[in-house]
C-alpha cells in the first residue's frame, strides 16, 4: 500500500517483559515506586495485577474489537460532513458538530443499535490508547499523544452513551459555558489560548499528513491495488479537511478569549458555521463537508487495515 509500510503480525497475546532499572515504561516505574517505598507482598500485588492487565489489553481479540472505535469516528465525520452540506444549503436544523451527530443517528430505531455499538467501539479504543500509554515502551512525547486518544475517544464514547440512554446534550453551548467559566480568571484564559494554539497545530499537522501521505505509515499493505488507492485517495483529501476544521476551532478560541466573548468559542459547529460566514463560505463549507464524509470512509477502511503498533 505503501513504500513505508509493510505487513504487520499479530501482537503477541502475552505481556512485554518487565524493564529494568531504566525502563521507560510507566507500569514498571509504578512498580519500581511500590517496591522501593513499600512493602514486597504489596510490590508482588501491583506486579501481578499490571501482567494480567497487560496480557489482556495485548490479547489479539482486544485490538480487533477496539478497532471498533474507527467506526465509530467514520461514522461520525461522515455524519457531520452531511450536516455541514445540508448547512452549506440552508437546510440542516442540527448542530455541525459530535452532539448534533449523535442525536441524528440517534432519532432513528436502527440508529440505535449503531449507537450502542459506537459506544463500546469509543471505550474500547480509548482503553487500547491507555493501556499503549502504561505499557508500550515510548518516549514522554507518544506517551502524552497515547493519553490524549485515550481521552478523546471516551469522551466521545460518552456522548454516545448519553445518546444511547436517550440523554441529549448541545456541545456547543456546553463547550462556550466551559470558556466562559475558563475566562473569568487569568489562569483560564491564558490555558484556553494554548489550548485554541494546540488545536491549530493539530490541524496543520493534519494538513500536512494528508498532502505529504505520511498516514500511510500508520496502516497495513492492502492485497487489493483498488483498495490501496481508495484509502490513499481518501486519506489525502479527508486529513486536510479535518484540518482545515480544527484550525478554525483553534481559532475560534483564541480569539474568543482575547475579545472576552464566550459565545465563539463554541467548538466545531461554531468553526462551521463561521467558514459559511465567509466570502464564497457555502462553496467552502460544502467542500469541507464533503472532505469531512471523505475523511470518515478513511477512518472505516483503517479499523481494517491500521498496523499492529500505530
Amino acid at each position: 500500500m505503501s513504500p513505508h509500510s509493510t505487513p504487520s503480525p499479530h501482537p503477541s497475546p502475552g505481556p512485554r517483559a518487565s524493564g529494568g532499572p531504566d525502563s521507560s515504561r510507566p507500569a514498571d516505574h509504578m512498580e519500581q515506586t511500590v517496591r522501593r517505598h513499600g512493602p514486597d507482598a504489596a510490590a508482588d500485588a501491583v506486579q501481578k495485577a499490571s501482567s494480567r492487565a497487560e496480557s489482556a489489553a495485548q490479547h489479539p481479540w482486544f485490538r480487533t474489537a477496539a478497532r471498533a472505535g474507527h467506526v465509530a469516528s467514520g461514522v461520525l465525520h461522515v455524519v457531520i460532513g452531511a450536516i455541514a452540506w445540508s448547512l452549506a444549503f440552508g437546510s440542516a436544523p442540527e448542530d455541525a458538530d459530535q452532539g448534533g451527530a449523535i442525536q441524528l443517528l440517534a432519532s432513528h430505531p436502527l440508529g440505535m443499535v449503531l449507537v450502542w455499538i459506537c459506544a463500546a467501539g469509543c471505550a474500547l479504543l480509548g482503553l487500547w490508547h491507555l493501556s499503549e500509554a502504561i505499557w508500550d515502551r515510548q518516549s514522554a512525547a507518544d506517551g502524552v499523544k497515547d493519553l490524549g486518544k485515550a481521552a478523546l475517544y471516551v469522551a466521545i464514547g460518552v456522548l454516545f452513551t448519553v445518546a444511547a440512554f436517550g440523554g441529549g446534550q448541545d456541545s456547543g453551548r456546553s463547550t462556550s459555558s466551559l470558556s466562559a467559566a475558563l475566562m473569568g480568571h487569568l489562569a483560564g484564559a491564558v490555558l484556553l489560548v494554548v489550548a485554541g494554539i494546540a488545536v491549530i497545530g493539530i490541524g496543520c499537522f493534519h494538513v500536512y499528513k494528508g498532502l505529504t501521505q505520511r498516514f500511510m505509515d500508520d496502516l497495513r499493505a492492502s492485497s487489493s491495488r483498488e483498495v490501496s488507492r481508495a484509502i490513499r485517495v481518501a486519506g489525502t483529501i479527508g486529513y486536510p479537511a479535518k484540518g482545515v476544521v480544527l484550525v478554525l476551532v483553534g481559532l475560534l478560541f483564541v480569539v474568543a478569549t482575547v475579545q472576552q466573548d464566550p459565545e465563539e468559542a463554541t467548538g466545531m459547529d461554531g468553526a462551521l458555521k463561521a467558514l459559511q460566514d465567509q466570502p464564497m463560505g457555502p462553496v467552502l463549507l460544502a467542500l469541507v463537508g464533503a472532505g469531512l464524509m471523505v475523511f470518515g470512509v478513511y477512518s472505516v477502511m483503517r479499523s481494517r487495515y491500521e498496523a499492529d503498533d500505530a
